[in-house]
């Protein structure tokens, strides 16, 4: 018995005054609190009375005046009810339609990974099945003919934009007699089919020519050839592009074939020249049989292809250009709205596929899970069908839950969330009606999202997670199970406190009012304001540090040491006598 005692005294022991002041009520569940309340209102109507006279009686003797400085622990904590839930549960069968033909488990069964619970005939997921395939037809077709629409209208837009079809020299477009060539400037309207101008390949010419066919066997591609130009007197040198055996008869009854004799041009040479040429041979040259005219070797109008006013042109008469050149640029607000329409129903179409993708994926998984498994070891909460009923979806007809670990949803109070981490301890009350069960657990999370507020006047609340340490052997709880927990927030083994209660706020900062121990002086003291009332004689107002504090008590950091007597019933704040002292003075 002494021995433990002894072990007892060595224990961090909690100011006696803290006990008192600082324990708080057992919170009870809601439909208890409603009972208690009703009770409680009664029992004041009938004995208000007595009540005002047995407080008038109490006298403030009965409280102590005197508290010693002690050390032992100190905690804050926050107070809540929350429920029961496993860690890890699953609802089946929500989705599922059809008809129950097997029901093999029954709630409260434990059951392996992989067992089946109950079976329901596919029957008609395998008709959604069909007609969400065909509805999916049916949106690809509509994704082409999106796709289609879009790449005609940005074909549109991109013919705002009249480019040189390849490089060489623009040729501007040859007014009829009398008139004169239409120049174009920024802001002008273009019709689409305007025809701009010709581009020509002026670097290489061409000229076709007719010979007889019976230098057909003599003539080669590649052979040389000397162009003869009456116009400037000259002669170029040139080589046969190509032959085509053609009949062409001449005026005397010759028949004769084509030959193109392309050449260099060193930029005097022009369409519709009249040139001839000569083809030497081992035999002696071999002559045409009548001349020809010179053309370009590549040659192709410039128009326009869409309607839209000019927002860019440049000089172009008789200019070079590489392929591709923009030599026109216009704007038609019509035509870009339509590529934005198209876009957006294309869009649409393909949100549309990918839907309906997820559907059919969603309906094959509930054929090939019409036999409902469990996905884990576990435990039967709920299994709310029949054989033969007809499940419609929308509700889970089983629930499985791992009940080897439980956790308790706590709601926390706007007012406190701040104050709960991960990490901290806590303890938690079973209140069965015949006893109270106290488990233990360790906060895992606190939401950063507050619960819907559904009354609509209370403050928010957030939900944390207590991971419930292994249960008693003999304690078993049912999910939902309501329960009240006490969450530590702050904790110290070893420090000195005294009762809240002692604090005095001064000018100078927090002090109490402390009788110095026998054979100590306090090192710092303060005055103590003329006309101070009600503190005993040999107190002295020392300042202190303070630290953690809960609702009736407070750490002493520095100030006063263990066993110092302190004055808990003396003025609590000193400001306004300091001050008033001062405007008399």
């Amino acid at each position: 018995m002494a021995e433990n005692q002894v072990k007892n005294n060595d224990k961090p022991q909690r100011n006696k005054y803290a006990d008192i002041m600082n324990k708080k009520g057992r919170k009870i569940p809601k439909p208890i609190k409603m009972a208690v309340t009703l009770l409680v209102i009664s029992g004041l109507v009938a004995g208000g009375v007595y009540m005002v006279k047995r407080t008038r009686q109490t006298s403030q003797e009965e409280q102590p005046a005197i508290a010693i400085a002690s050390r032992g622990m100190l905690e804050t904590y926050i107070e809540g009810d929350g429920s029961i839930a496993a860690r890890k549960q699953v609802e089946l069968g929500k989705d599922l339609k059809g008809k129950v033909t097997d029901v093999l488990v029954e709630p409260g069964q434990n059951v392996k990974a992989g067992d089946v619970l109950f079976t329901v005939d596919p029957t008609e997921t395998k008709k959604e099945i069909e007609n969400a395939k065909k509805d999916l037809s049916e949106a690809q077709r509509a994704v082409d003919e999106a796709v289609s629409a879009v790449n005609a209208a940005q074909k549109s837009v991109n013919e705002l934009s009249t480019t040189a079809p390849f490089t060489g020299k623009f040729i501007p477009q040859s007014a009829a007699e009398g008139e004169t060539v239409k120049t174009y400037r920024n802001g002008d309207d273009l019709a689409s089919g305007t025809v701009l101008g010709t581009m020509v390949d002026d670097t290489v010419m061409r000229l076709p020519l007719y010979f007889s066919y019976a230098y057909i066997d003599s003539i080669s591609n590649g052979a040389a050839a000397n162009v003869s130009i009456p116009a400037s007197m000259s002669q170029v040198s040139g080589w046969v592009d190509s032959i085509e055996r053609v009949e062409k008869i001449s005026a005397s009854g010759t028949r004769l074939f084509k030959v193109v004799i392309a050449m260099k041009n060193a930029g005097t040479l022009t369409s519709g020249m009249v040139a001839s040429a000569e083809i030497p041979t081992a035999n002696g040259s071999i002559m045409p049989a009548e001349s020809g005219k010179l053309e370009y070797s590549r040659e192709e109008t410039v128009t326009v292809k869409q309607s839209g006013e000019i927002t860019s042109i440049g000089t172009l008469d008789y200019y070079r250009f590489s392929a591709g050149t923009v030599l026109v640029r216009q704007k038609n607000d019509e035509l870009v709205r339509a590529v934005e329409t198209a876009q957006r129903t294309l869009a649409n179409q393909q949100q549309a596929i990918t839907e309906k993708q997820a559907q059919i994926q969603k309906l094959e998984a509930q054929v090939a899970n019409s036999n409902v498994t469990s996905p884990m070891d576990g435990v039967v909460l709920k299994i709310d069908t029949a054989v033969d009923a007809e499940l419609v979806g929308g509700n889970a007809p089983c629930v499985v839950a791992d009940m080897s670990s439980l956790v308790v949803k706590a709601q926390i109070s706007m007012n406190d969330v701040n104050s709960v981490a991960a990490g901290q301890s806590a303890t938690i009350t079973l209140q069965t009606g015949a006893e109270d069960i106290t488990l233990t657990g360790t906060v895992e999370s606190v939401a950063l999202q507050a619960n819907e507020n559904t009354g609509g006047s209370s403050l928010p609340t957030y939900t944390a997670i207590i991971v419930l340490d292994p249960l008693p052997e003999n304690v078993s709880v049912s999910m939902g199970y309501y329960v009240t927990y006490k969450i530590t927030t702050a904790y110290i083994e070893d420090c000195i406190t005294i009762p809240t209660k002692a604090l005095v706020n001064t000018l100078d900062g927090t002090a109490v009012f402390a009788k110095e121990p026998e054979g100590q002086t306090f090192e710092n003291t303060l005055p103590i304001p003329e006309g101070t009332e009600g503190v005993p004689e040999g107190y002295k107002l020392v300042p202190v540090q303070i630290g953690l504090s809960d609702s009736s008590n407070v750490q002493i950091i520095s100030g006063i040491d263990e066993g110092t007597e302190v004055f808990i019933a003396g003025p609590q704040d000193m400001y306004e006598q300091f001050n008033s002292d001062v405007s008399l003075g």
